[in-house]
């Protein structure tokens, strides 16, 4: 590799990204480090609004499909592409931290010095300020927090913010291009990546603020998402970082347990009574640091939201046997 060539390759998907990317972009060339050090790649999932031209605009590498792939395929585009020896993904709709270049830079020292693969988490202050935006910042951050922060590692690496060689990523063949729907290529990658022995690392300073999208997005990204977690995570290859932790995992049984406890008179009334008082316990960490950070009646909506949320991952993980789940594509 020339000594002129940049140490890191982001790398960025975007597809009908025209509300989010400048923001990121301007986010990227704001970064403590020096220019030289990276390289920023955007690569156009073919949208049909300006992210081509917000990209041209920032004066970065812009590489475009003549259709949409995905995210996976962009991402992969991106990293064939990619000058550096270490790729840093980052999604269209993060506002990167000032320092992150730099925090890759010192966890990944040189081409042969450090790990081969690390991921970070969101902000706990999201970049939209909305309520429920609030809450998803403030549970992402608290779950990485418990999880990851603890141990040093995790158990996968979250697409949107995640660190690997090039090497490593070359030699695994990139993210799997078949999933869509559920967008659990990265969780599919973390399988490969342990199974080739690596460990993946977790740094709280590789993190950037979300563009947190409403509510019904939301349950719609769950309910894809968890059946292609329960499908990908067997027996002793479970995931328990980040979002997919067991307390989460305790709390959607719980969910799903007080409504079918209530929906069943007089009979099923111990069973809803058992059931919330689970919910709570596996909740009670989460809901106790929104109570010292928020207030009560944040805490009440945040519990009240996240019940909600559970109930639909407790459903999609129960007839995860069923349907089609997030493979749309015949697998090549």
């Amino acid at each position: 590799m020339q000594e002129s060539a940049p140490r890191i390759s982001v790398i960025i998907p975007a597809y009908q990204a025209e509300d989010h990317l400048g923001s990121c972009l301007e986010a990227l060339q704001q970064q403590t480090s020096v220019a030289s050090q990276y390289e920023v790649i955007v690569v156009d999932d073919h949208s049909g609004d300006q992210t081509a031209e917000i990209a041209r605009s920032q004066g970065v590498r812009l590489l475009q499909h003549e259709h949409n792939r995905g995210a996976a395929a962009a991402r992969n585009t991106g990293a064939t592409a990619a000058l550096g020896d270490t790729l840093l993904f980052i999604d269209s709709d993060v506002v990167p931290e000032p320092t992150l270049i730099a925090a890759v830079l010192d966890l990944f020292p040189s081409p042969q010095d450090g790990p081969r693969v690390a991921t970070g988490r969101y902000s706990a202050t999201p970049a939209n300020d909305t309520r429920f935006a609030r809450y998803k910042a403030l549970w992402t951050w608290s779950c990485w927090q418990n999880s990851g922060s603890q141990s040093g590692e995790s158990s996968h690496i979250q697409g949107a913010l995640a660190v690997i060689r090039t090497s490593l990523f070359r030699e695994l063949g990139g993210f799997d291009e078949t999933y869509s729907g559920g967008s659990v290529e990265d969780y599919e990658l973390s399988l490969r990546i342990r199974e080739a022995g690596e460990t993946i690392l977790f740094d709280g300073r590789i993190e950037g603020r979300h563009h947190f999208p409403g509510f019904s997005t939301c349950v719609r990204n769950y309910w894809d998402r968890a059946r292609m977690w329960t499908r990908l995570a067997p027996s002793g290859r479970r995931f328990s970082s980040g979002q997919a932790n067991p307390r989460a995992a305790a709390a959607s049984v719980f969910a799903l347990g007080t409504v079918v406890g209530h929906a069943i008179p007089i009979v099923g009334l111990p069973l809803a009574i058992v059931s919330d008082i689970g919910y709570l316990a596996a909740m009670g960490p989460f809901l106790r640091f929104v109570t010292k950070r928020e207030g009560i009646p944040f805490a009440l909506y945040a519990g009240a939201v996240h019940w909600s949320l559970s109930v639909v991952v407790g459903t999609a993980a129960l007839t995860s046997p069923f349907g089609r789940g997030s493979r749309l594509r015949p697998k090549r």
